[in-house]
């Protein structure tokens, strides 16, 4: 069997740094005694926050934060509504570890929106980074996500049509095409319509594009393609949709433990195996893996 690892796998350049954000605050505690929380998972990797539990470092809400404590800010980032509970406190020690993507959708919405713009965003509404986008526009706007593209239509149309401006973002971890689809539709709507104006930002992360670009193309190339990544994670989630478009004998796992005996069946049989991995899936998890399916080669 031959294993492939596609390029641009694991840790993206916002994760890596949330991590050593957050080592450097585990070390400071040490020395200091404080405690150390994270609001939220850093990440959407179930494994590395238990690891992380076990170095003392809980996973605690916004009302369950307490005085002369650190408190790591999830790389997804928080709410309007949380920092500034946060800023009430007069003894905690802050570590903001939210992508620098993230936080150029909130200052853009922020702006847009203060300029008189409905923003119109494409993601998971329930989703933390969607969540703390939103909690930064003072205005109208407008969540969807693709899969709801056709039960939302008639809505996104009102929305359109209800507003003379307005500006488009999408969630970081989105699927270019999905929202190429989106922009799109709107443009096709607004051409129609006189004085109106349209602008949408380019948000998708970069790491983003080119994890599913590699994925894609080497998933067209060998015999079966294992995803690894927390069942939490959004890109991880994409990621396992671009690739099992290509190939059918994809597979979406945490960790090896998570394939059944077919699986293993169907692995076992292929001549060649593709890895890739989300952003929130550390090199350990990749080796571990790589070990995993040589294995299977005895």
């Amino acid at each position: 069997m031959k294993i492939t690892v596609a390029d641009n796998s694991g840790v993206c350049f916002g994760v890596r740094r949330a991590f050593s954000l957050l080592e450097e605050a585990v070390e400071n505690a040490k020395k200091s005694g404080m405690k150390v929380f994270m609001l939220g998972p850093l990440i959407h990797n179930p494994r590395v926050i238990a690891d992380y539990k076990e170095k003392g470092v809980d996973v605690i809400d916004i009302d369950s934060i307490t005085e002369n404590s650190c408190v790591v800010i999830r790389s997804h980032g928080i709410t309007k509504d949380e920092r500034a509970k946060l800023d009430r406190f007069s003894s905690i020690t802050l570590v903001d570890t939210t992508c620098p993507y993230v936080q150029r959708i909130h200052q853009l919405v922020e702006k847009r929106s203060a300029e008189g713009f409905a923003v119109l965003i494409m993601g998971d509404r329930e989703h933390s980074e969607v969540r703390g986008i939103t909690s930064k526009i003072t205005g109208d706007f407008f969540v969807i996500h693709p899969s709801e593209f056709d039960s939302k239509n008639g809505e996104l149309s009102e929305f359109i049509n209800t507003h003379d401006k307005i500006f488009a973002v999408a969630q970081t971890t989105s699927r270019p095409a999905n929202y190429d689809f989106l922009l799109k539709k709107v443009r096709k709507t607004v051409g129609t319509m006189q004085r109106h104006r349209f602008i949408a930002a380019e948000t998708i992360c970069t790491a983003t594009l080119k994890r599913q670009d590699s994925a894609g193309e080497l998933a067209k190339k060998v015999g079966s393609m294992v995803v690894i990544g927390g069942r939490n994670s959004s890109n991880t989630s994409k990621l396992f949709q671009v690739v099992s478009e290509k190939n059918k004998n994809s597979f979406w796992v945490e960790s090896p433990d998570d394939f059944t005996i077919s699986d293993i069946e169907i692995l076992k049989n292929s001549e060649s195996v593709g890895i890739t991995a989300g952003a929130s899936t550390p090199d350990e998890q990749i080796d571990e893996m790589k070990s995993f399916l040589g294995s299977l080669n005895g």
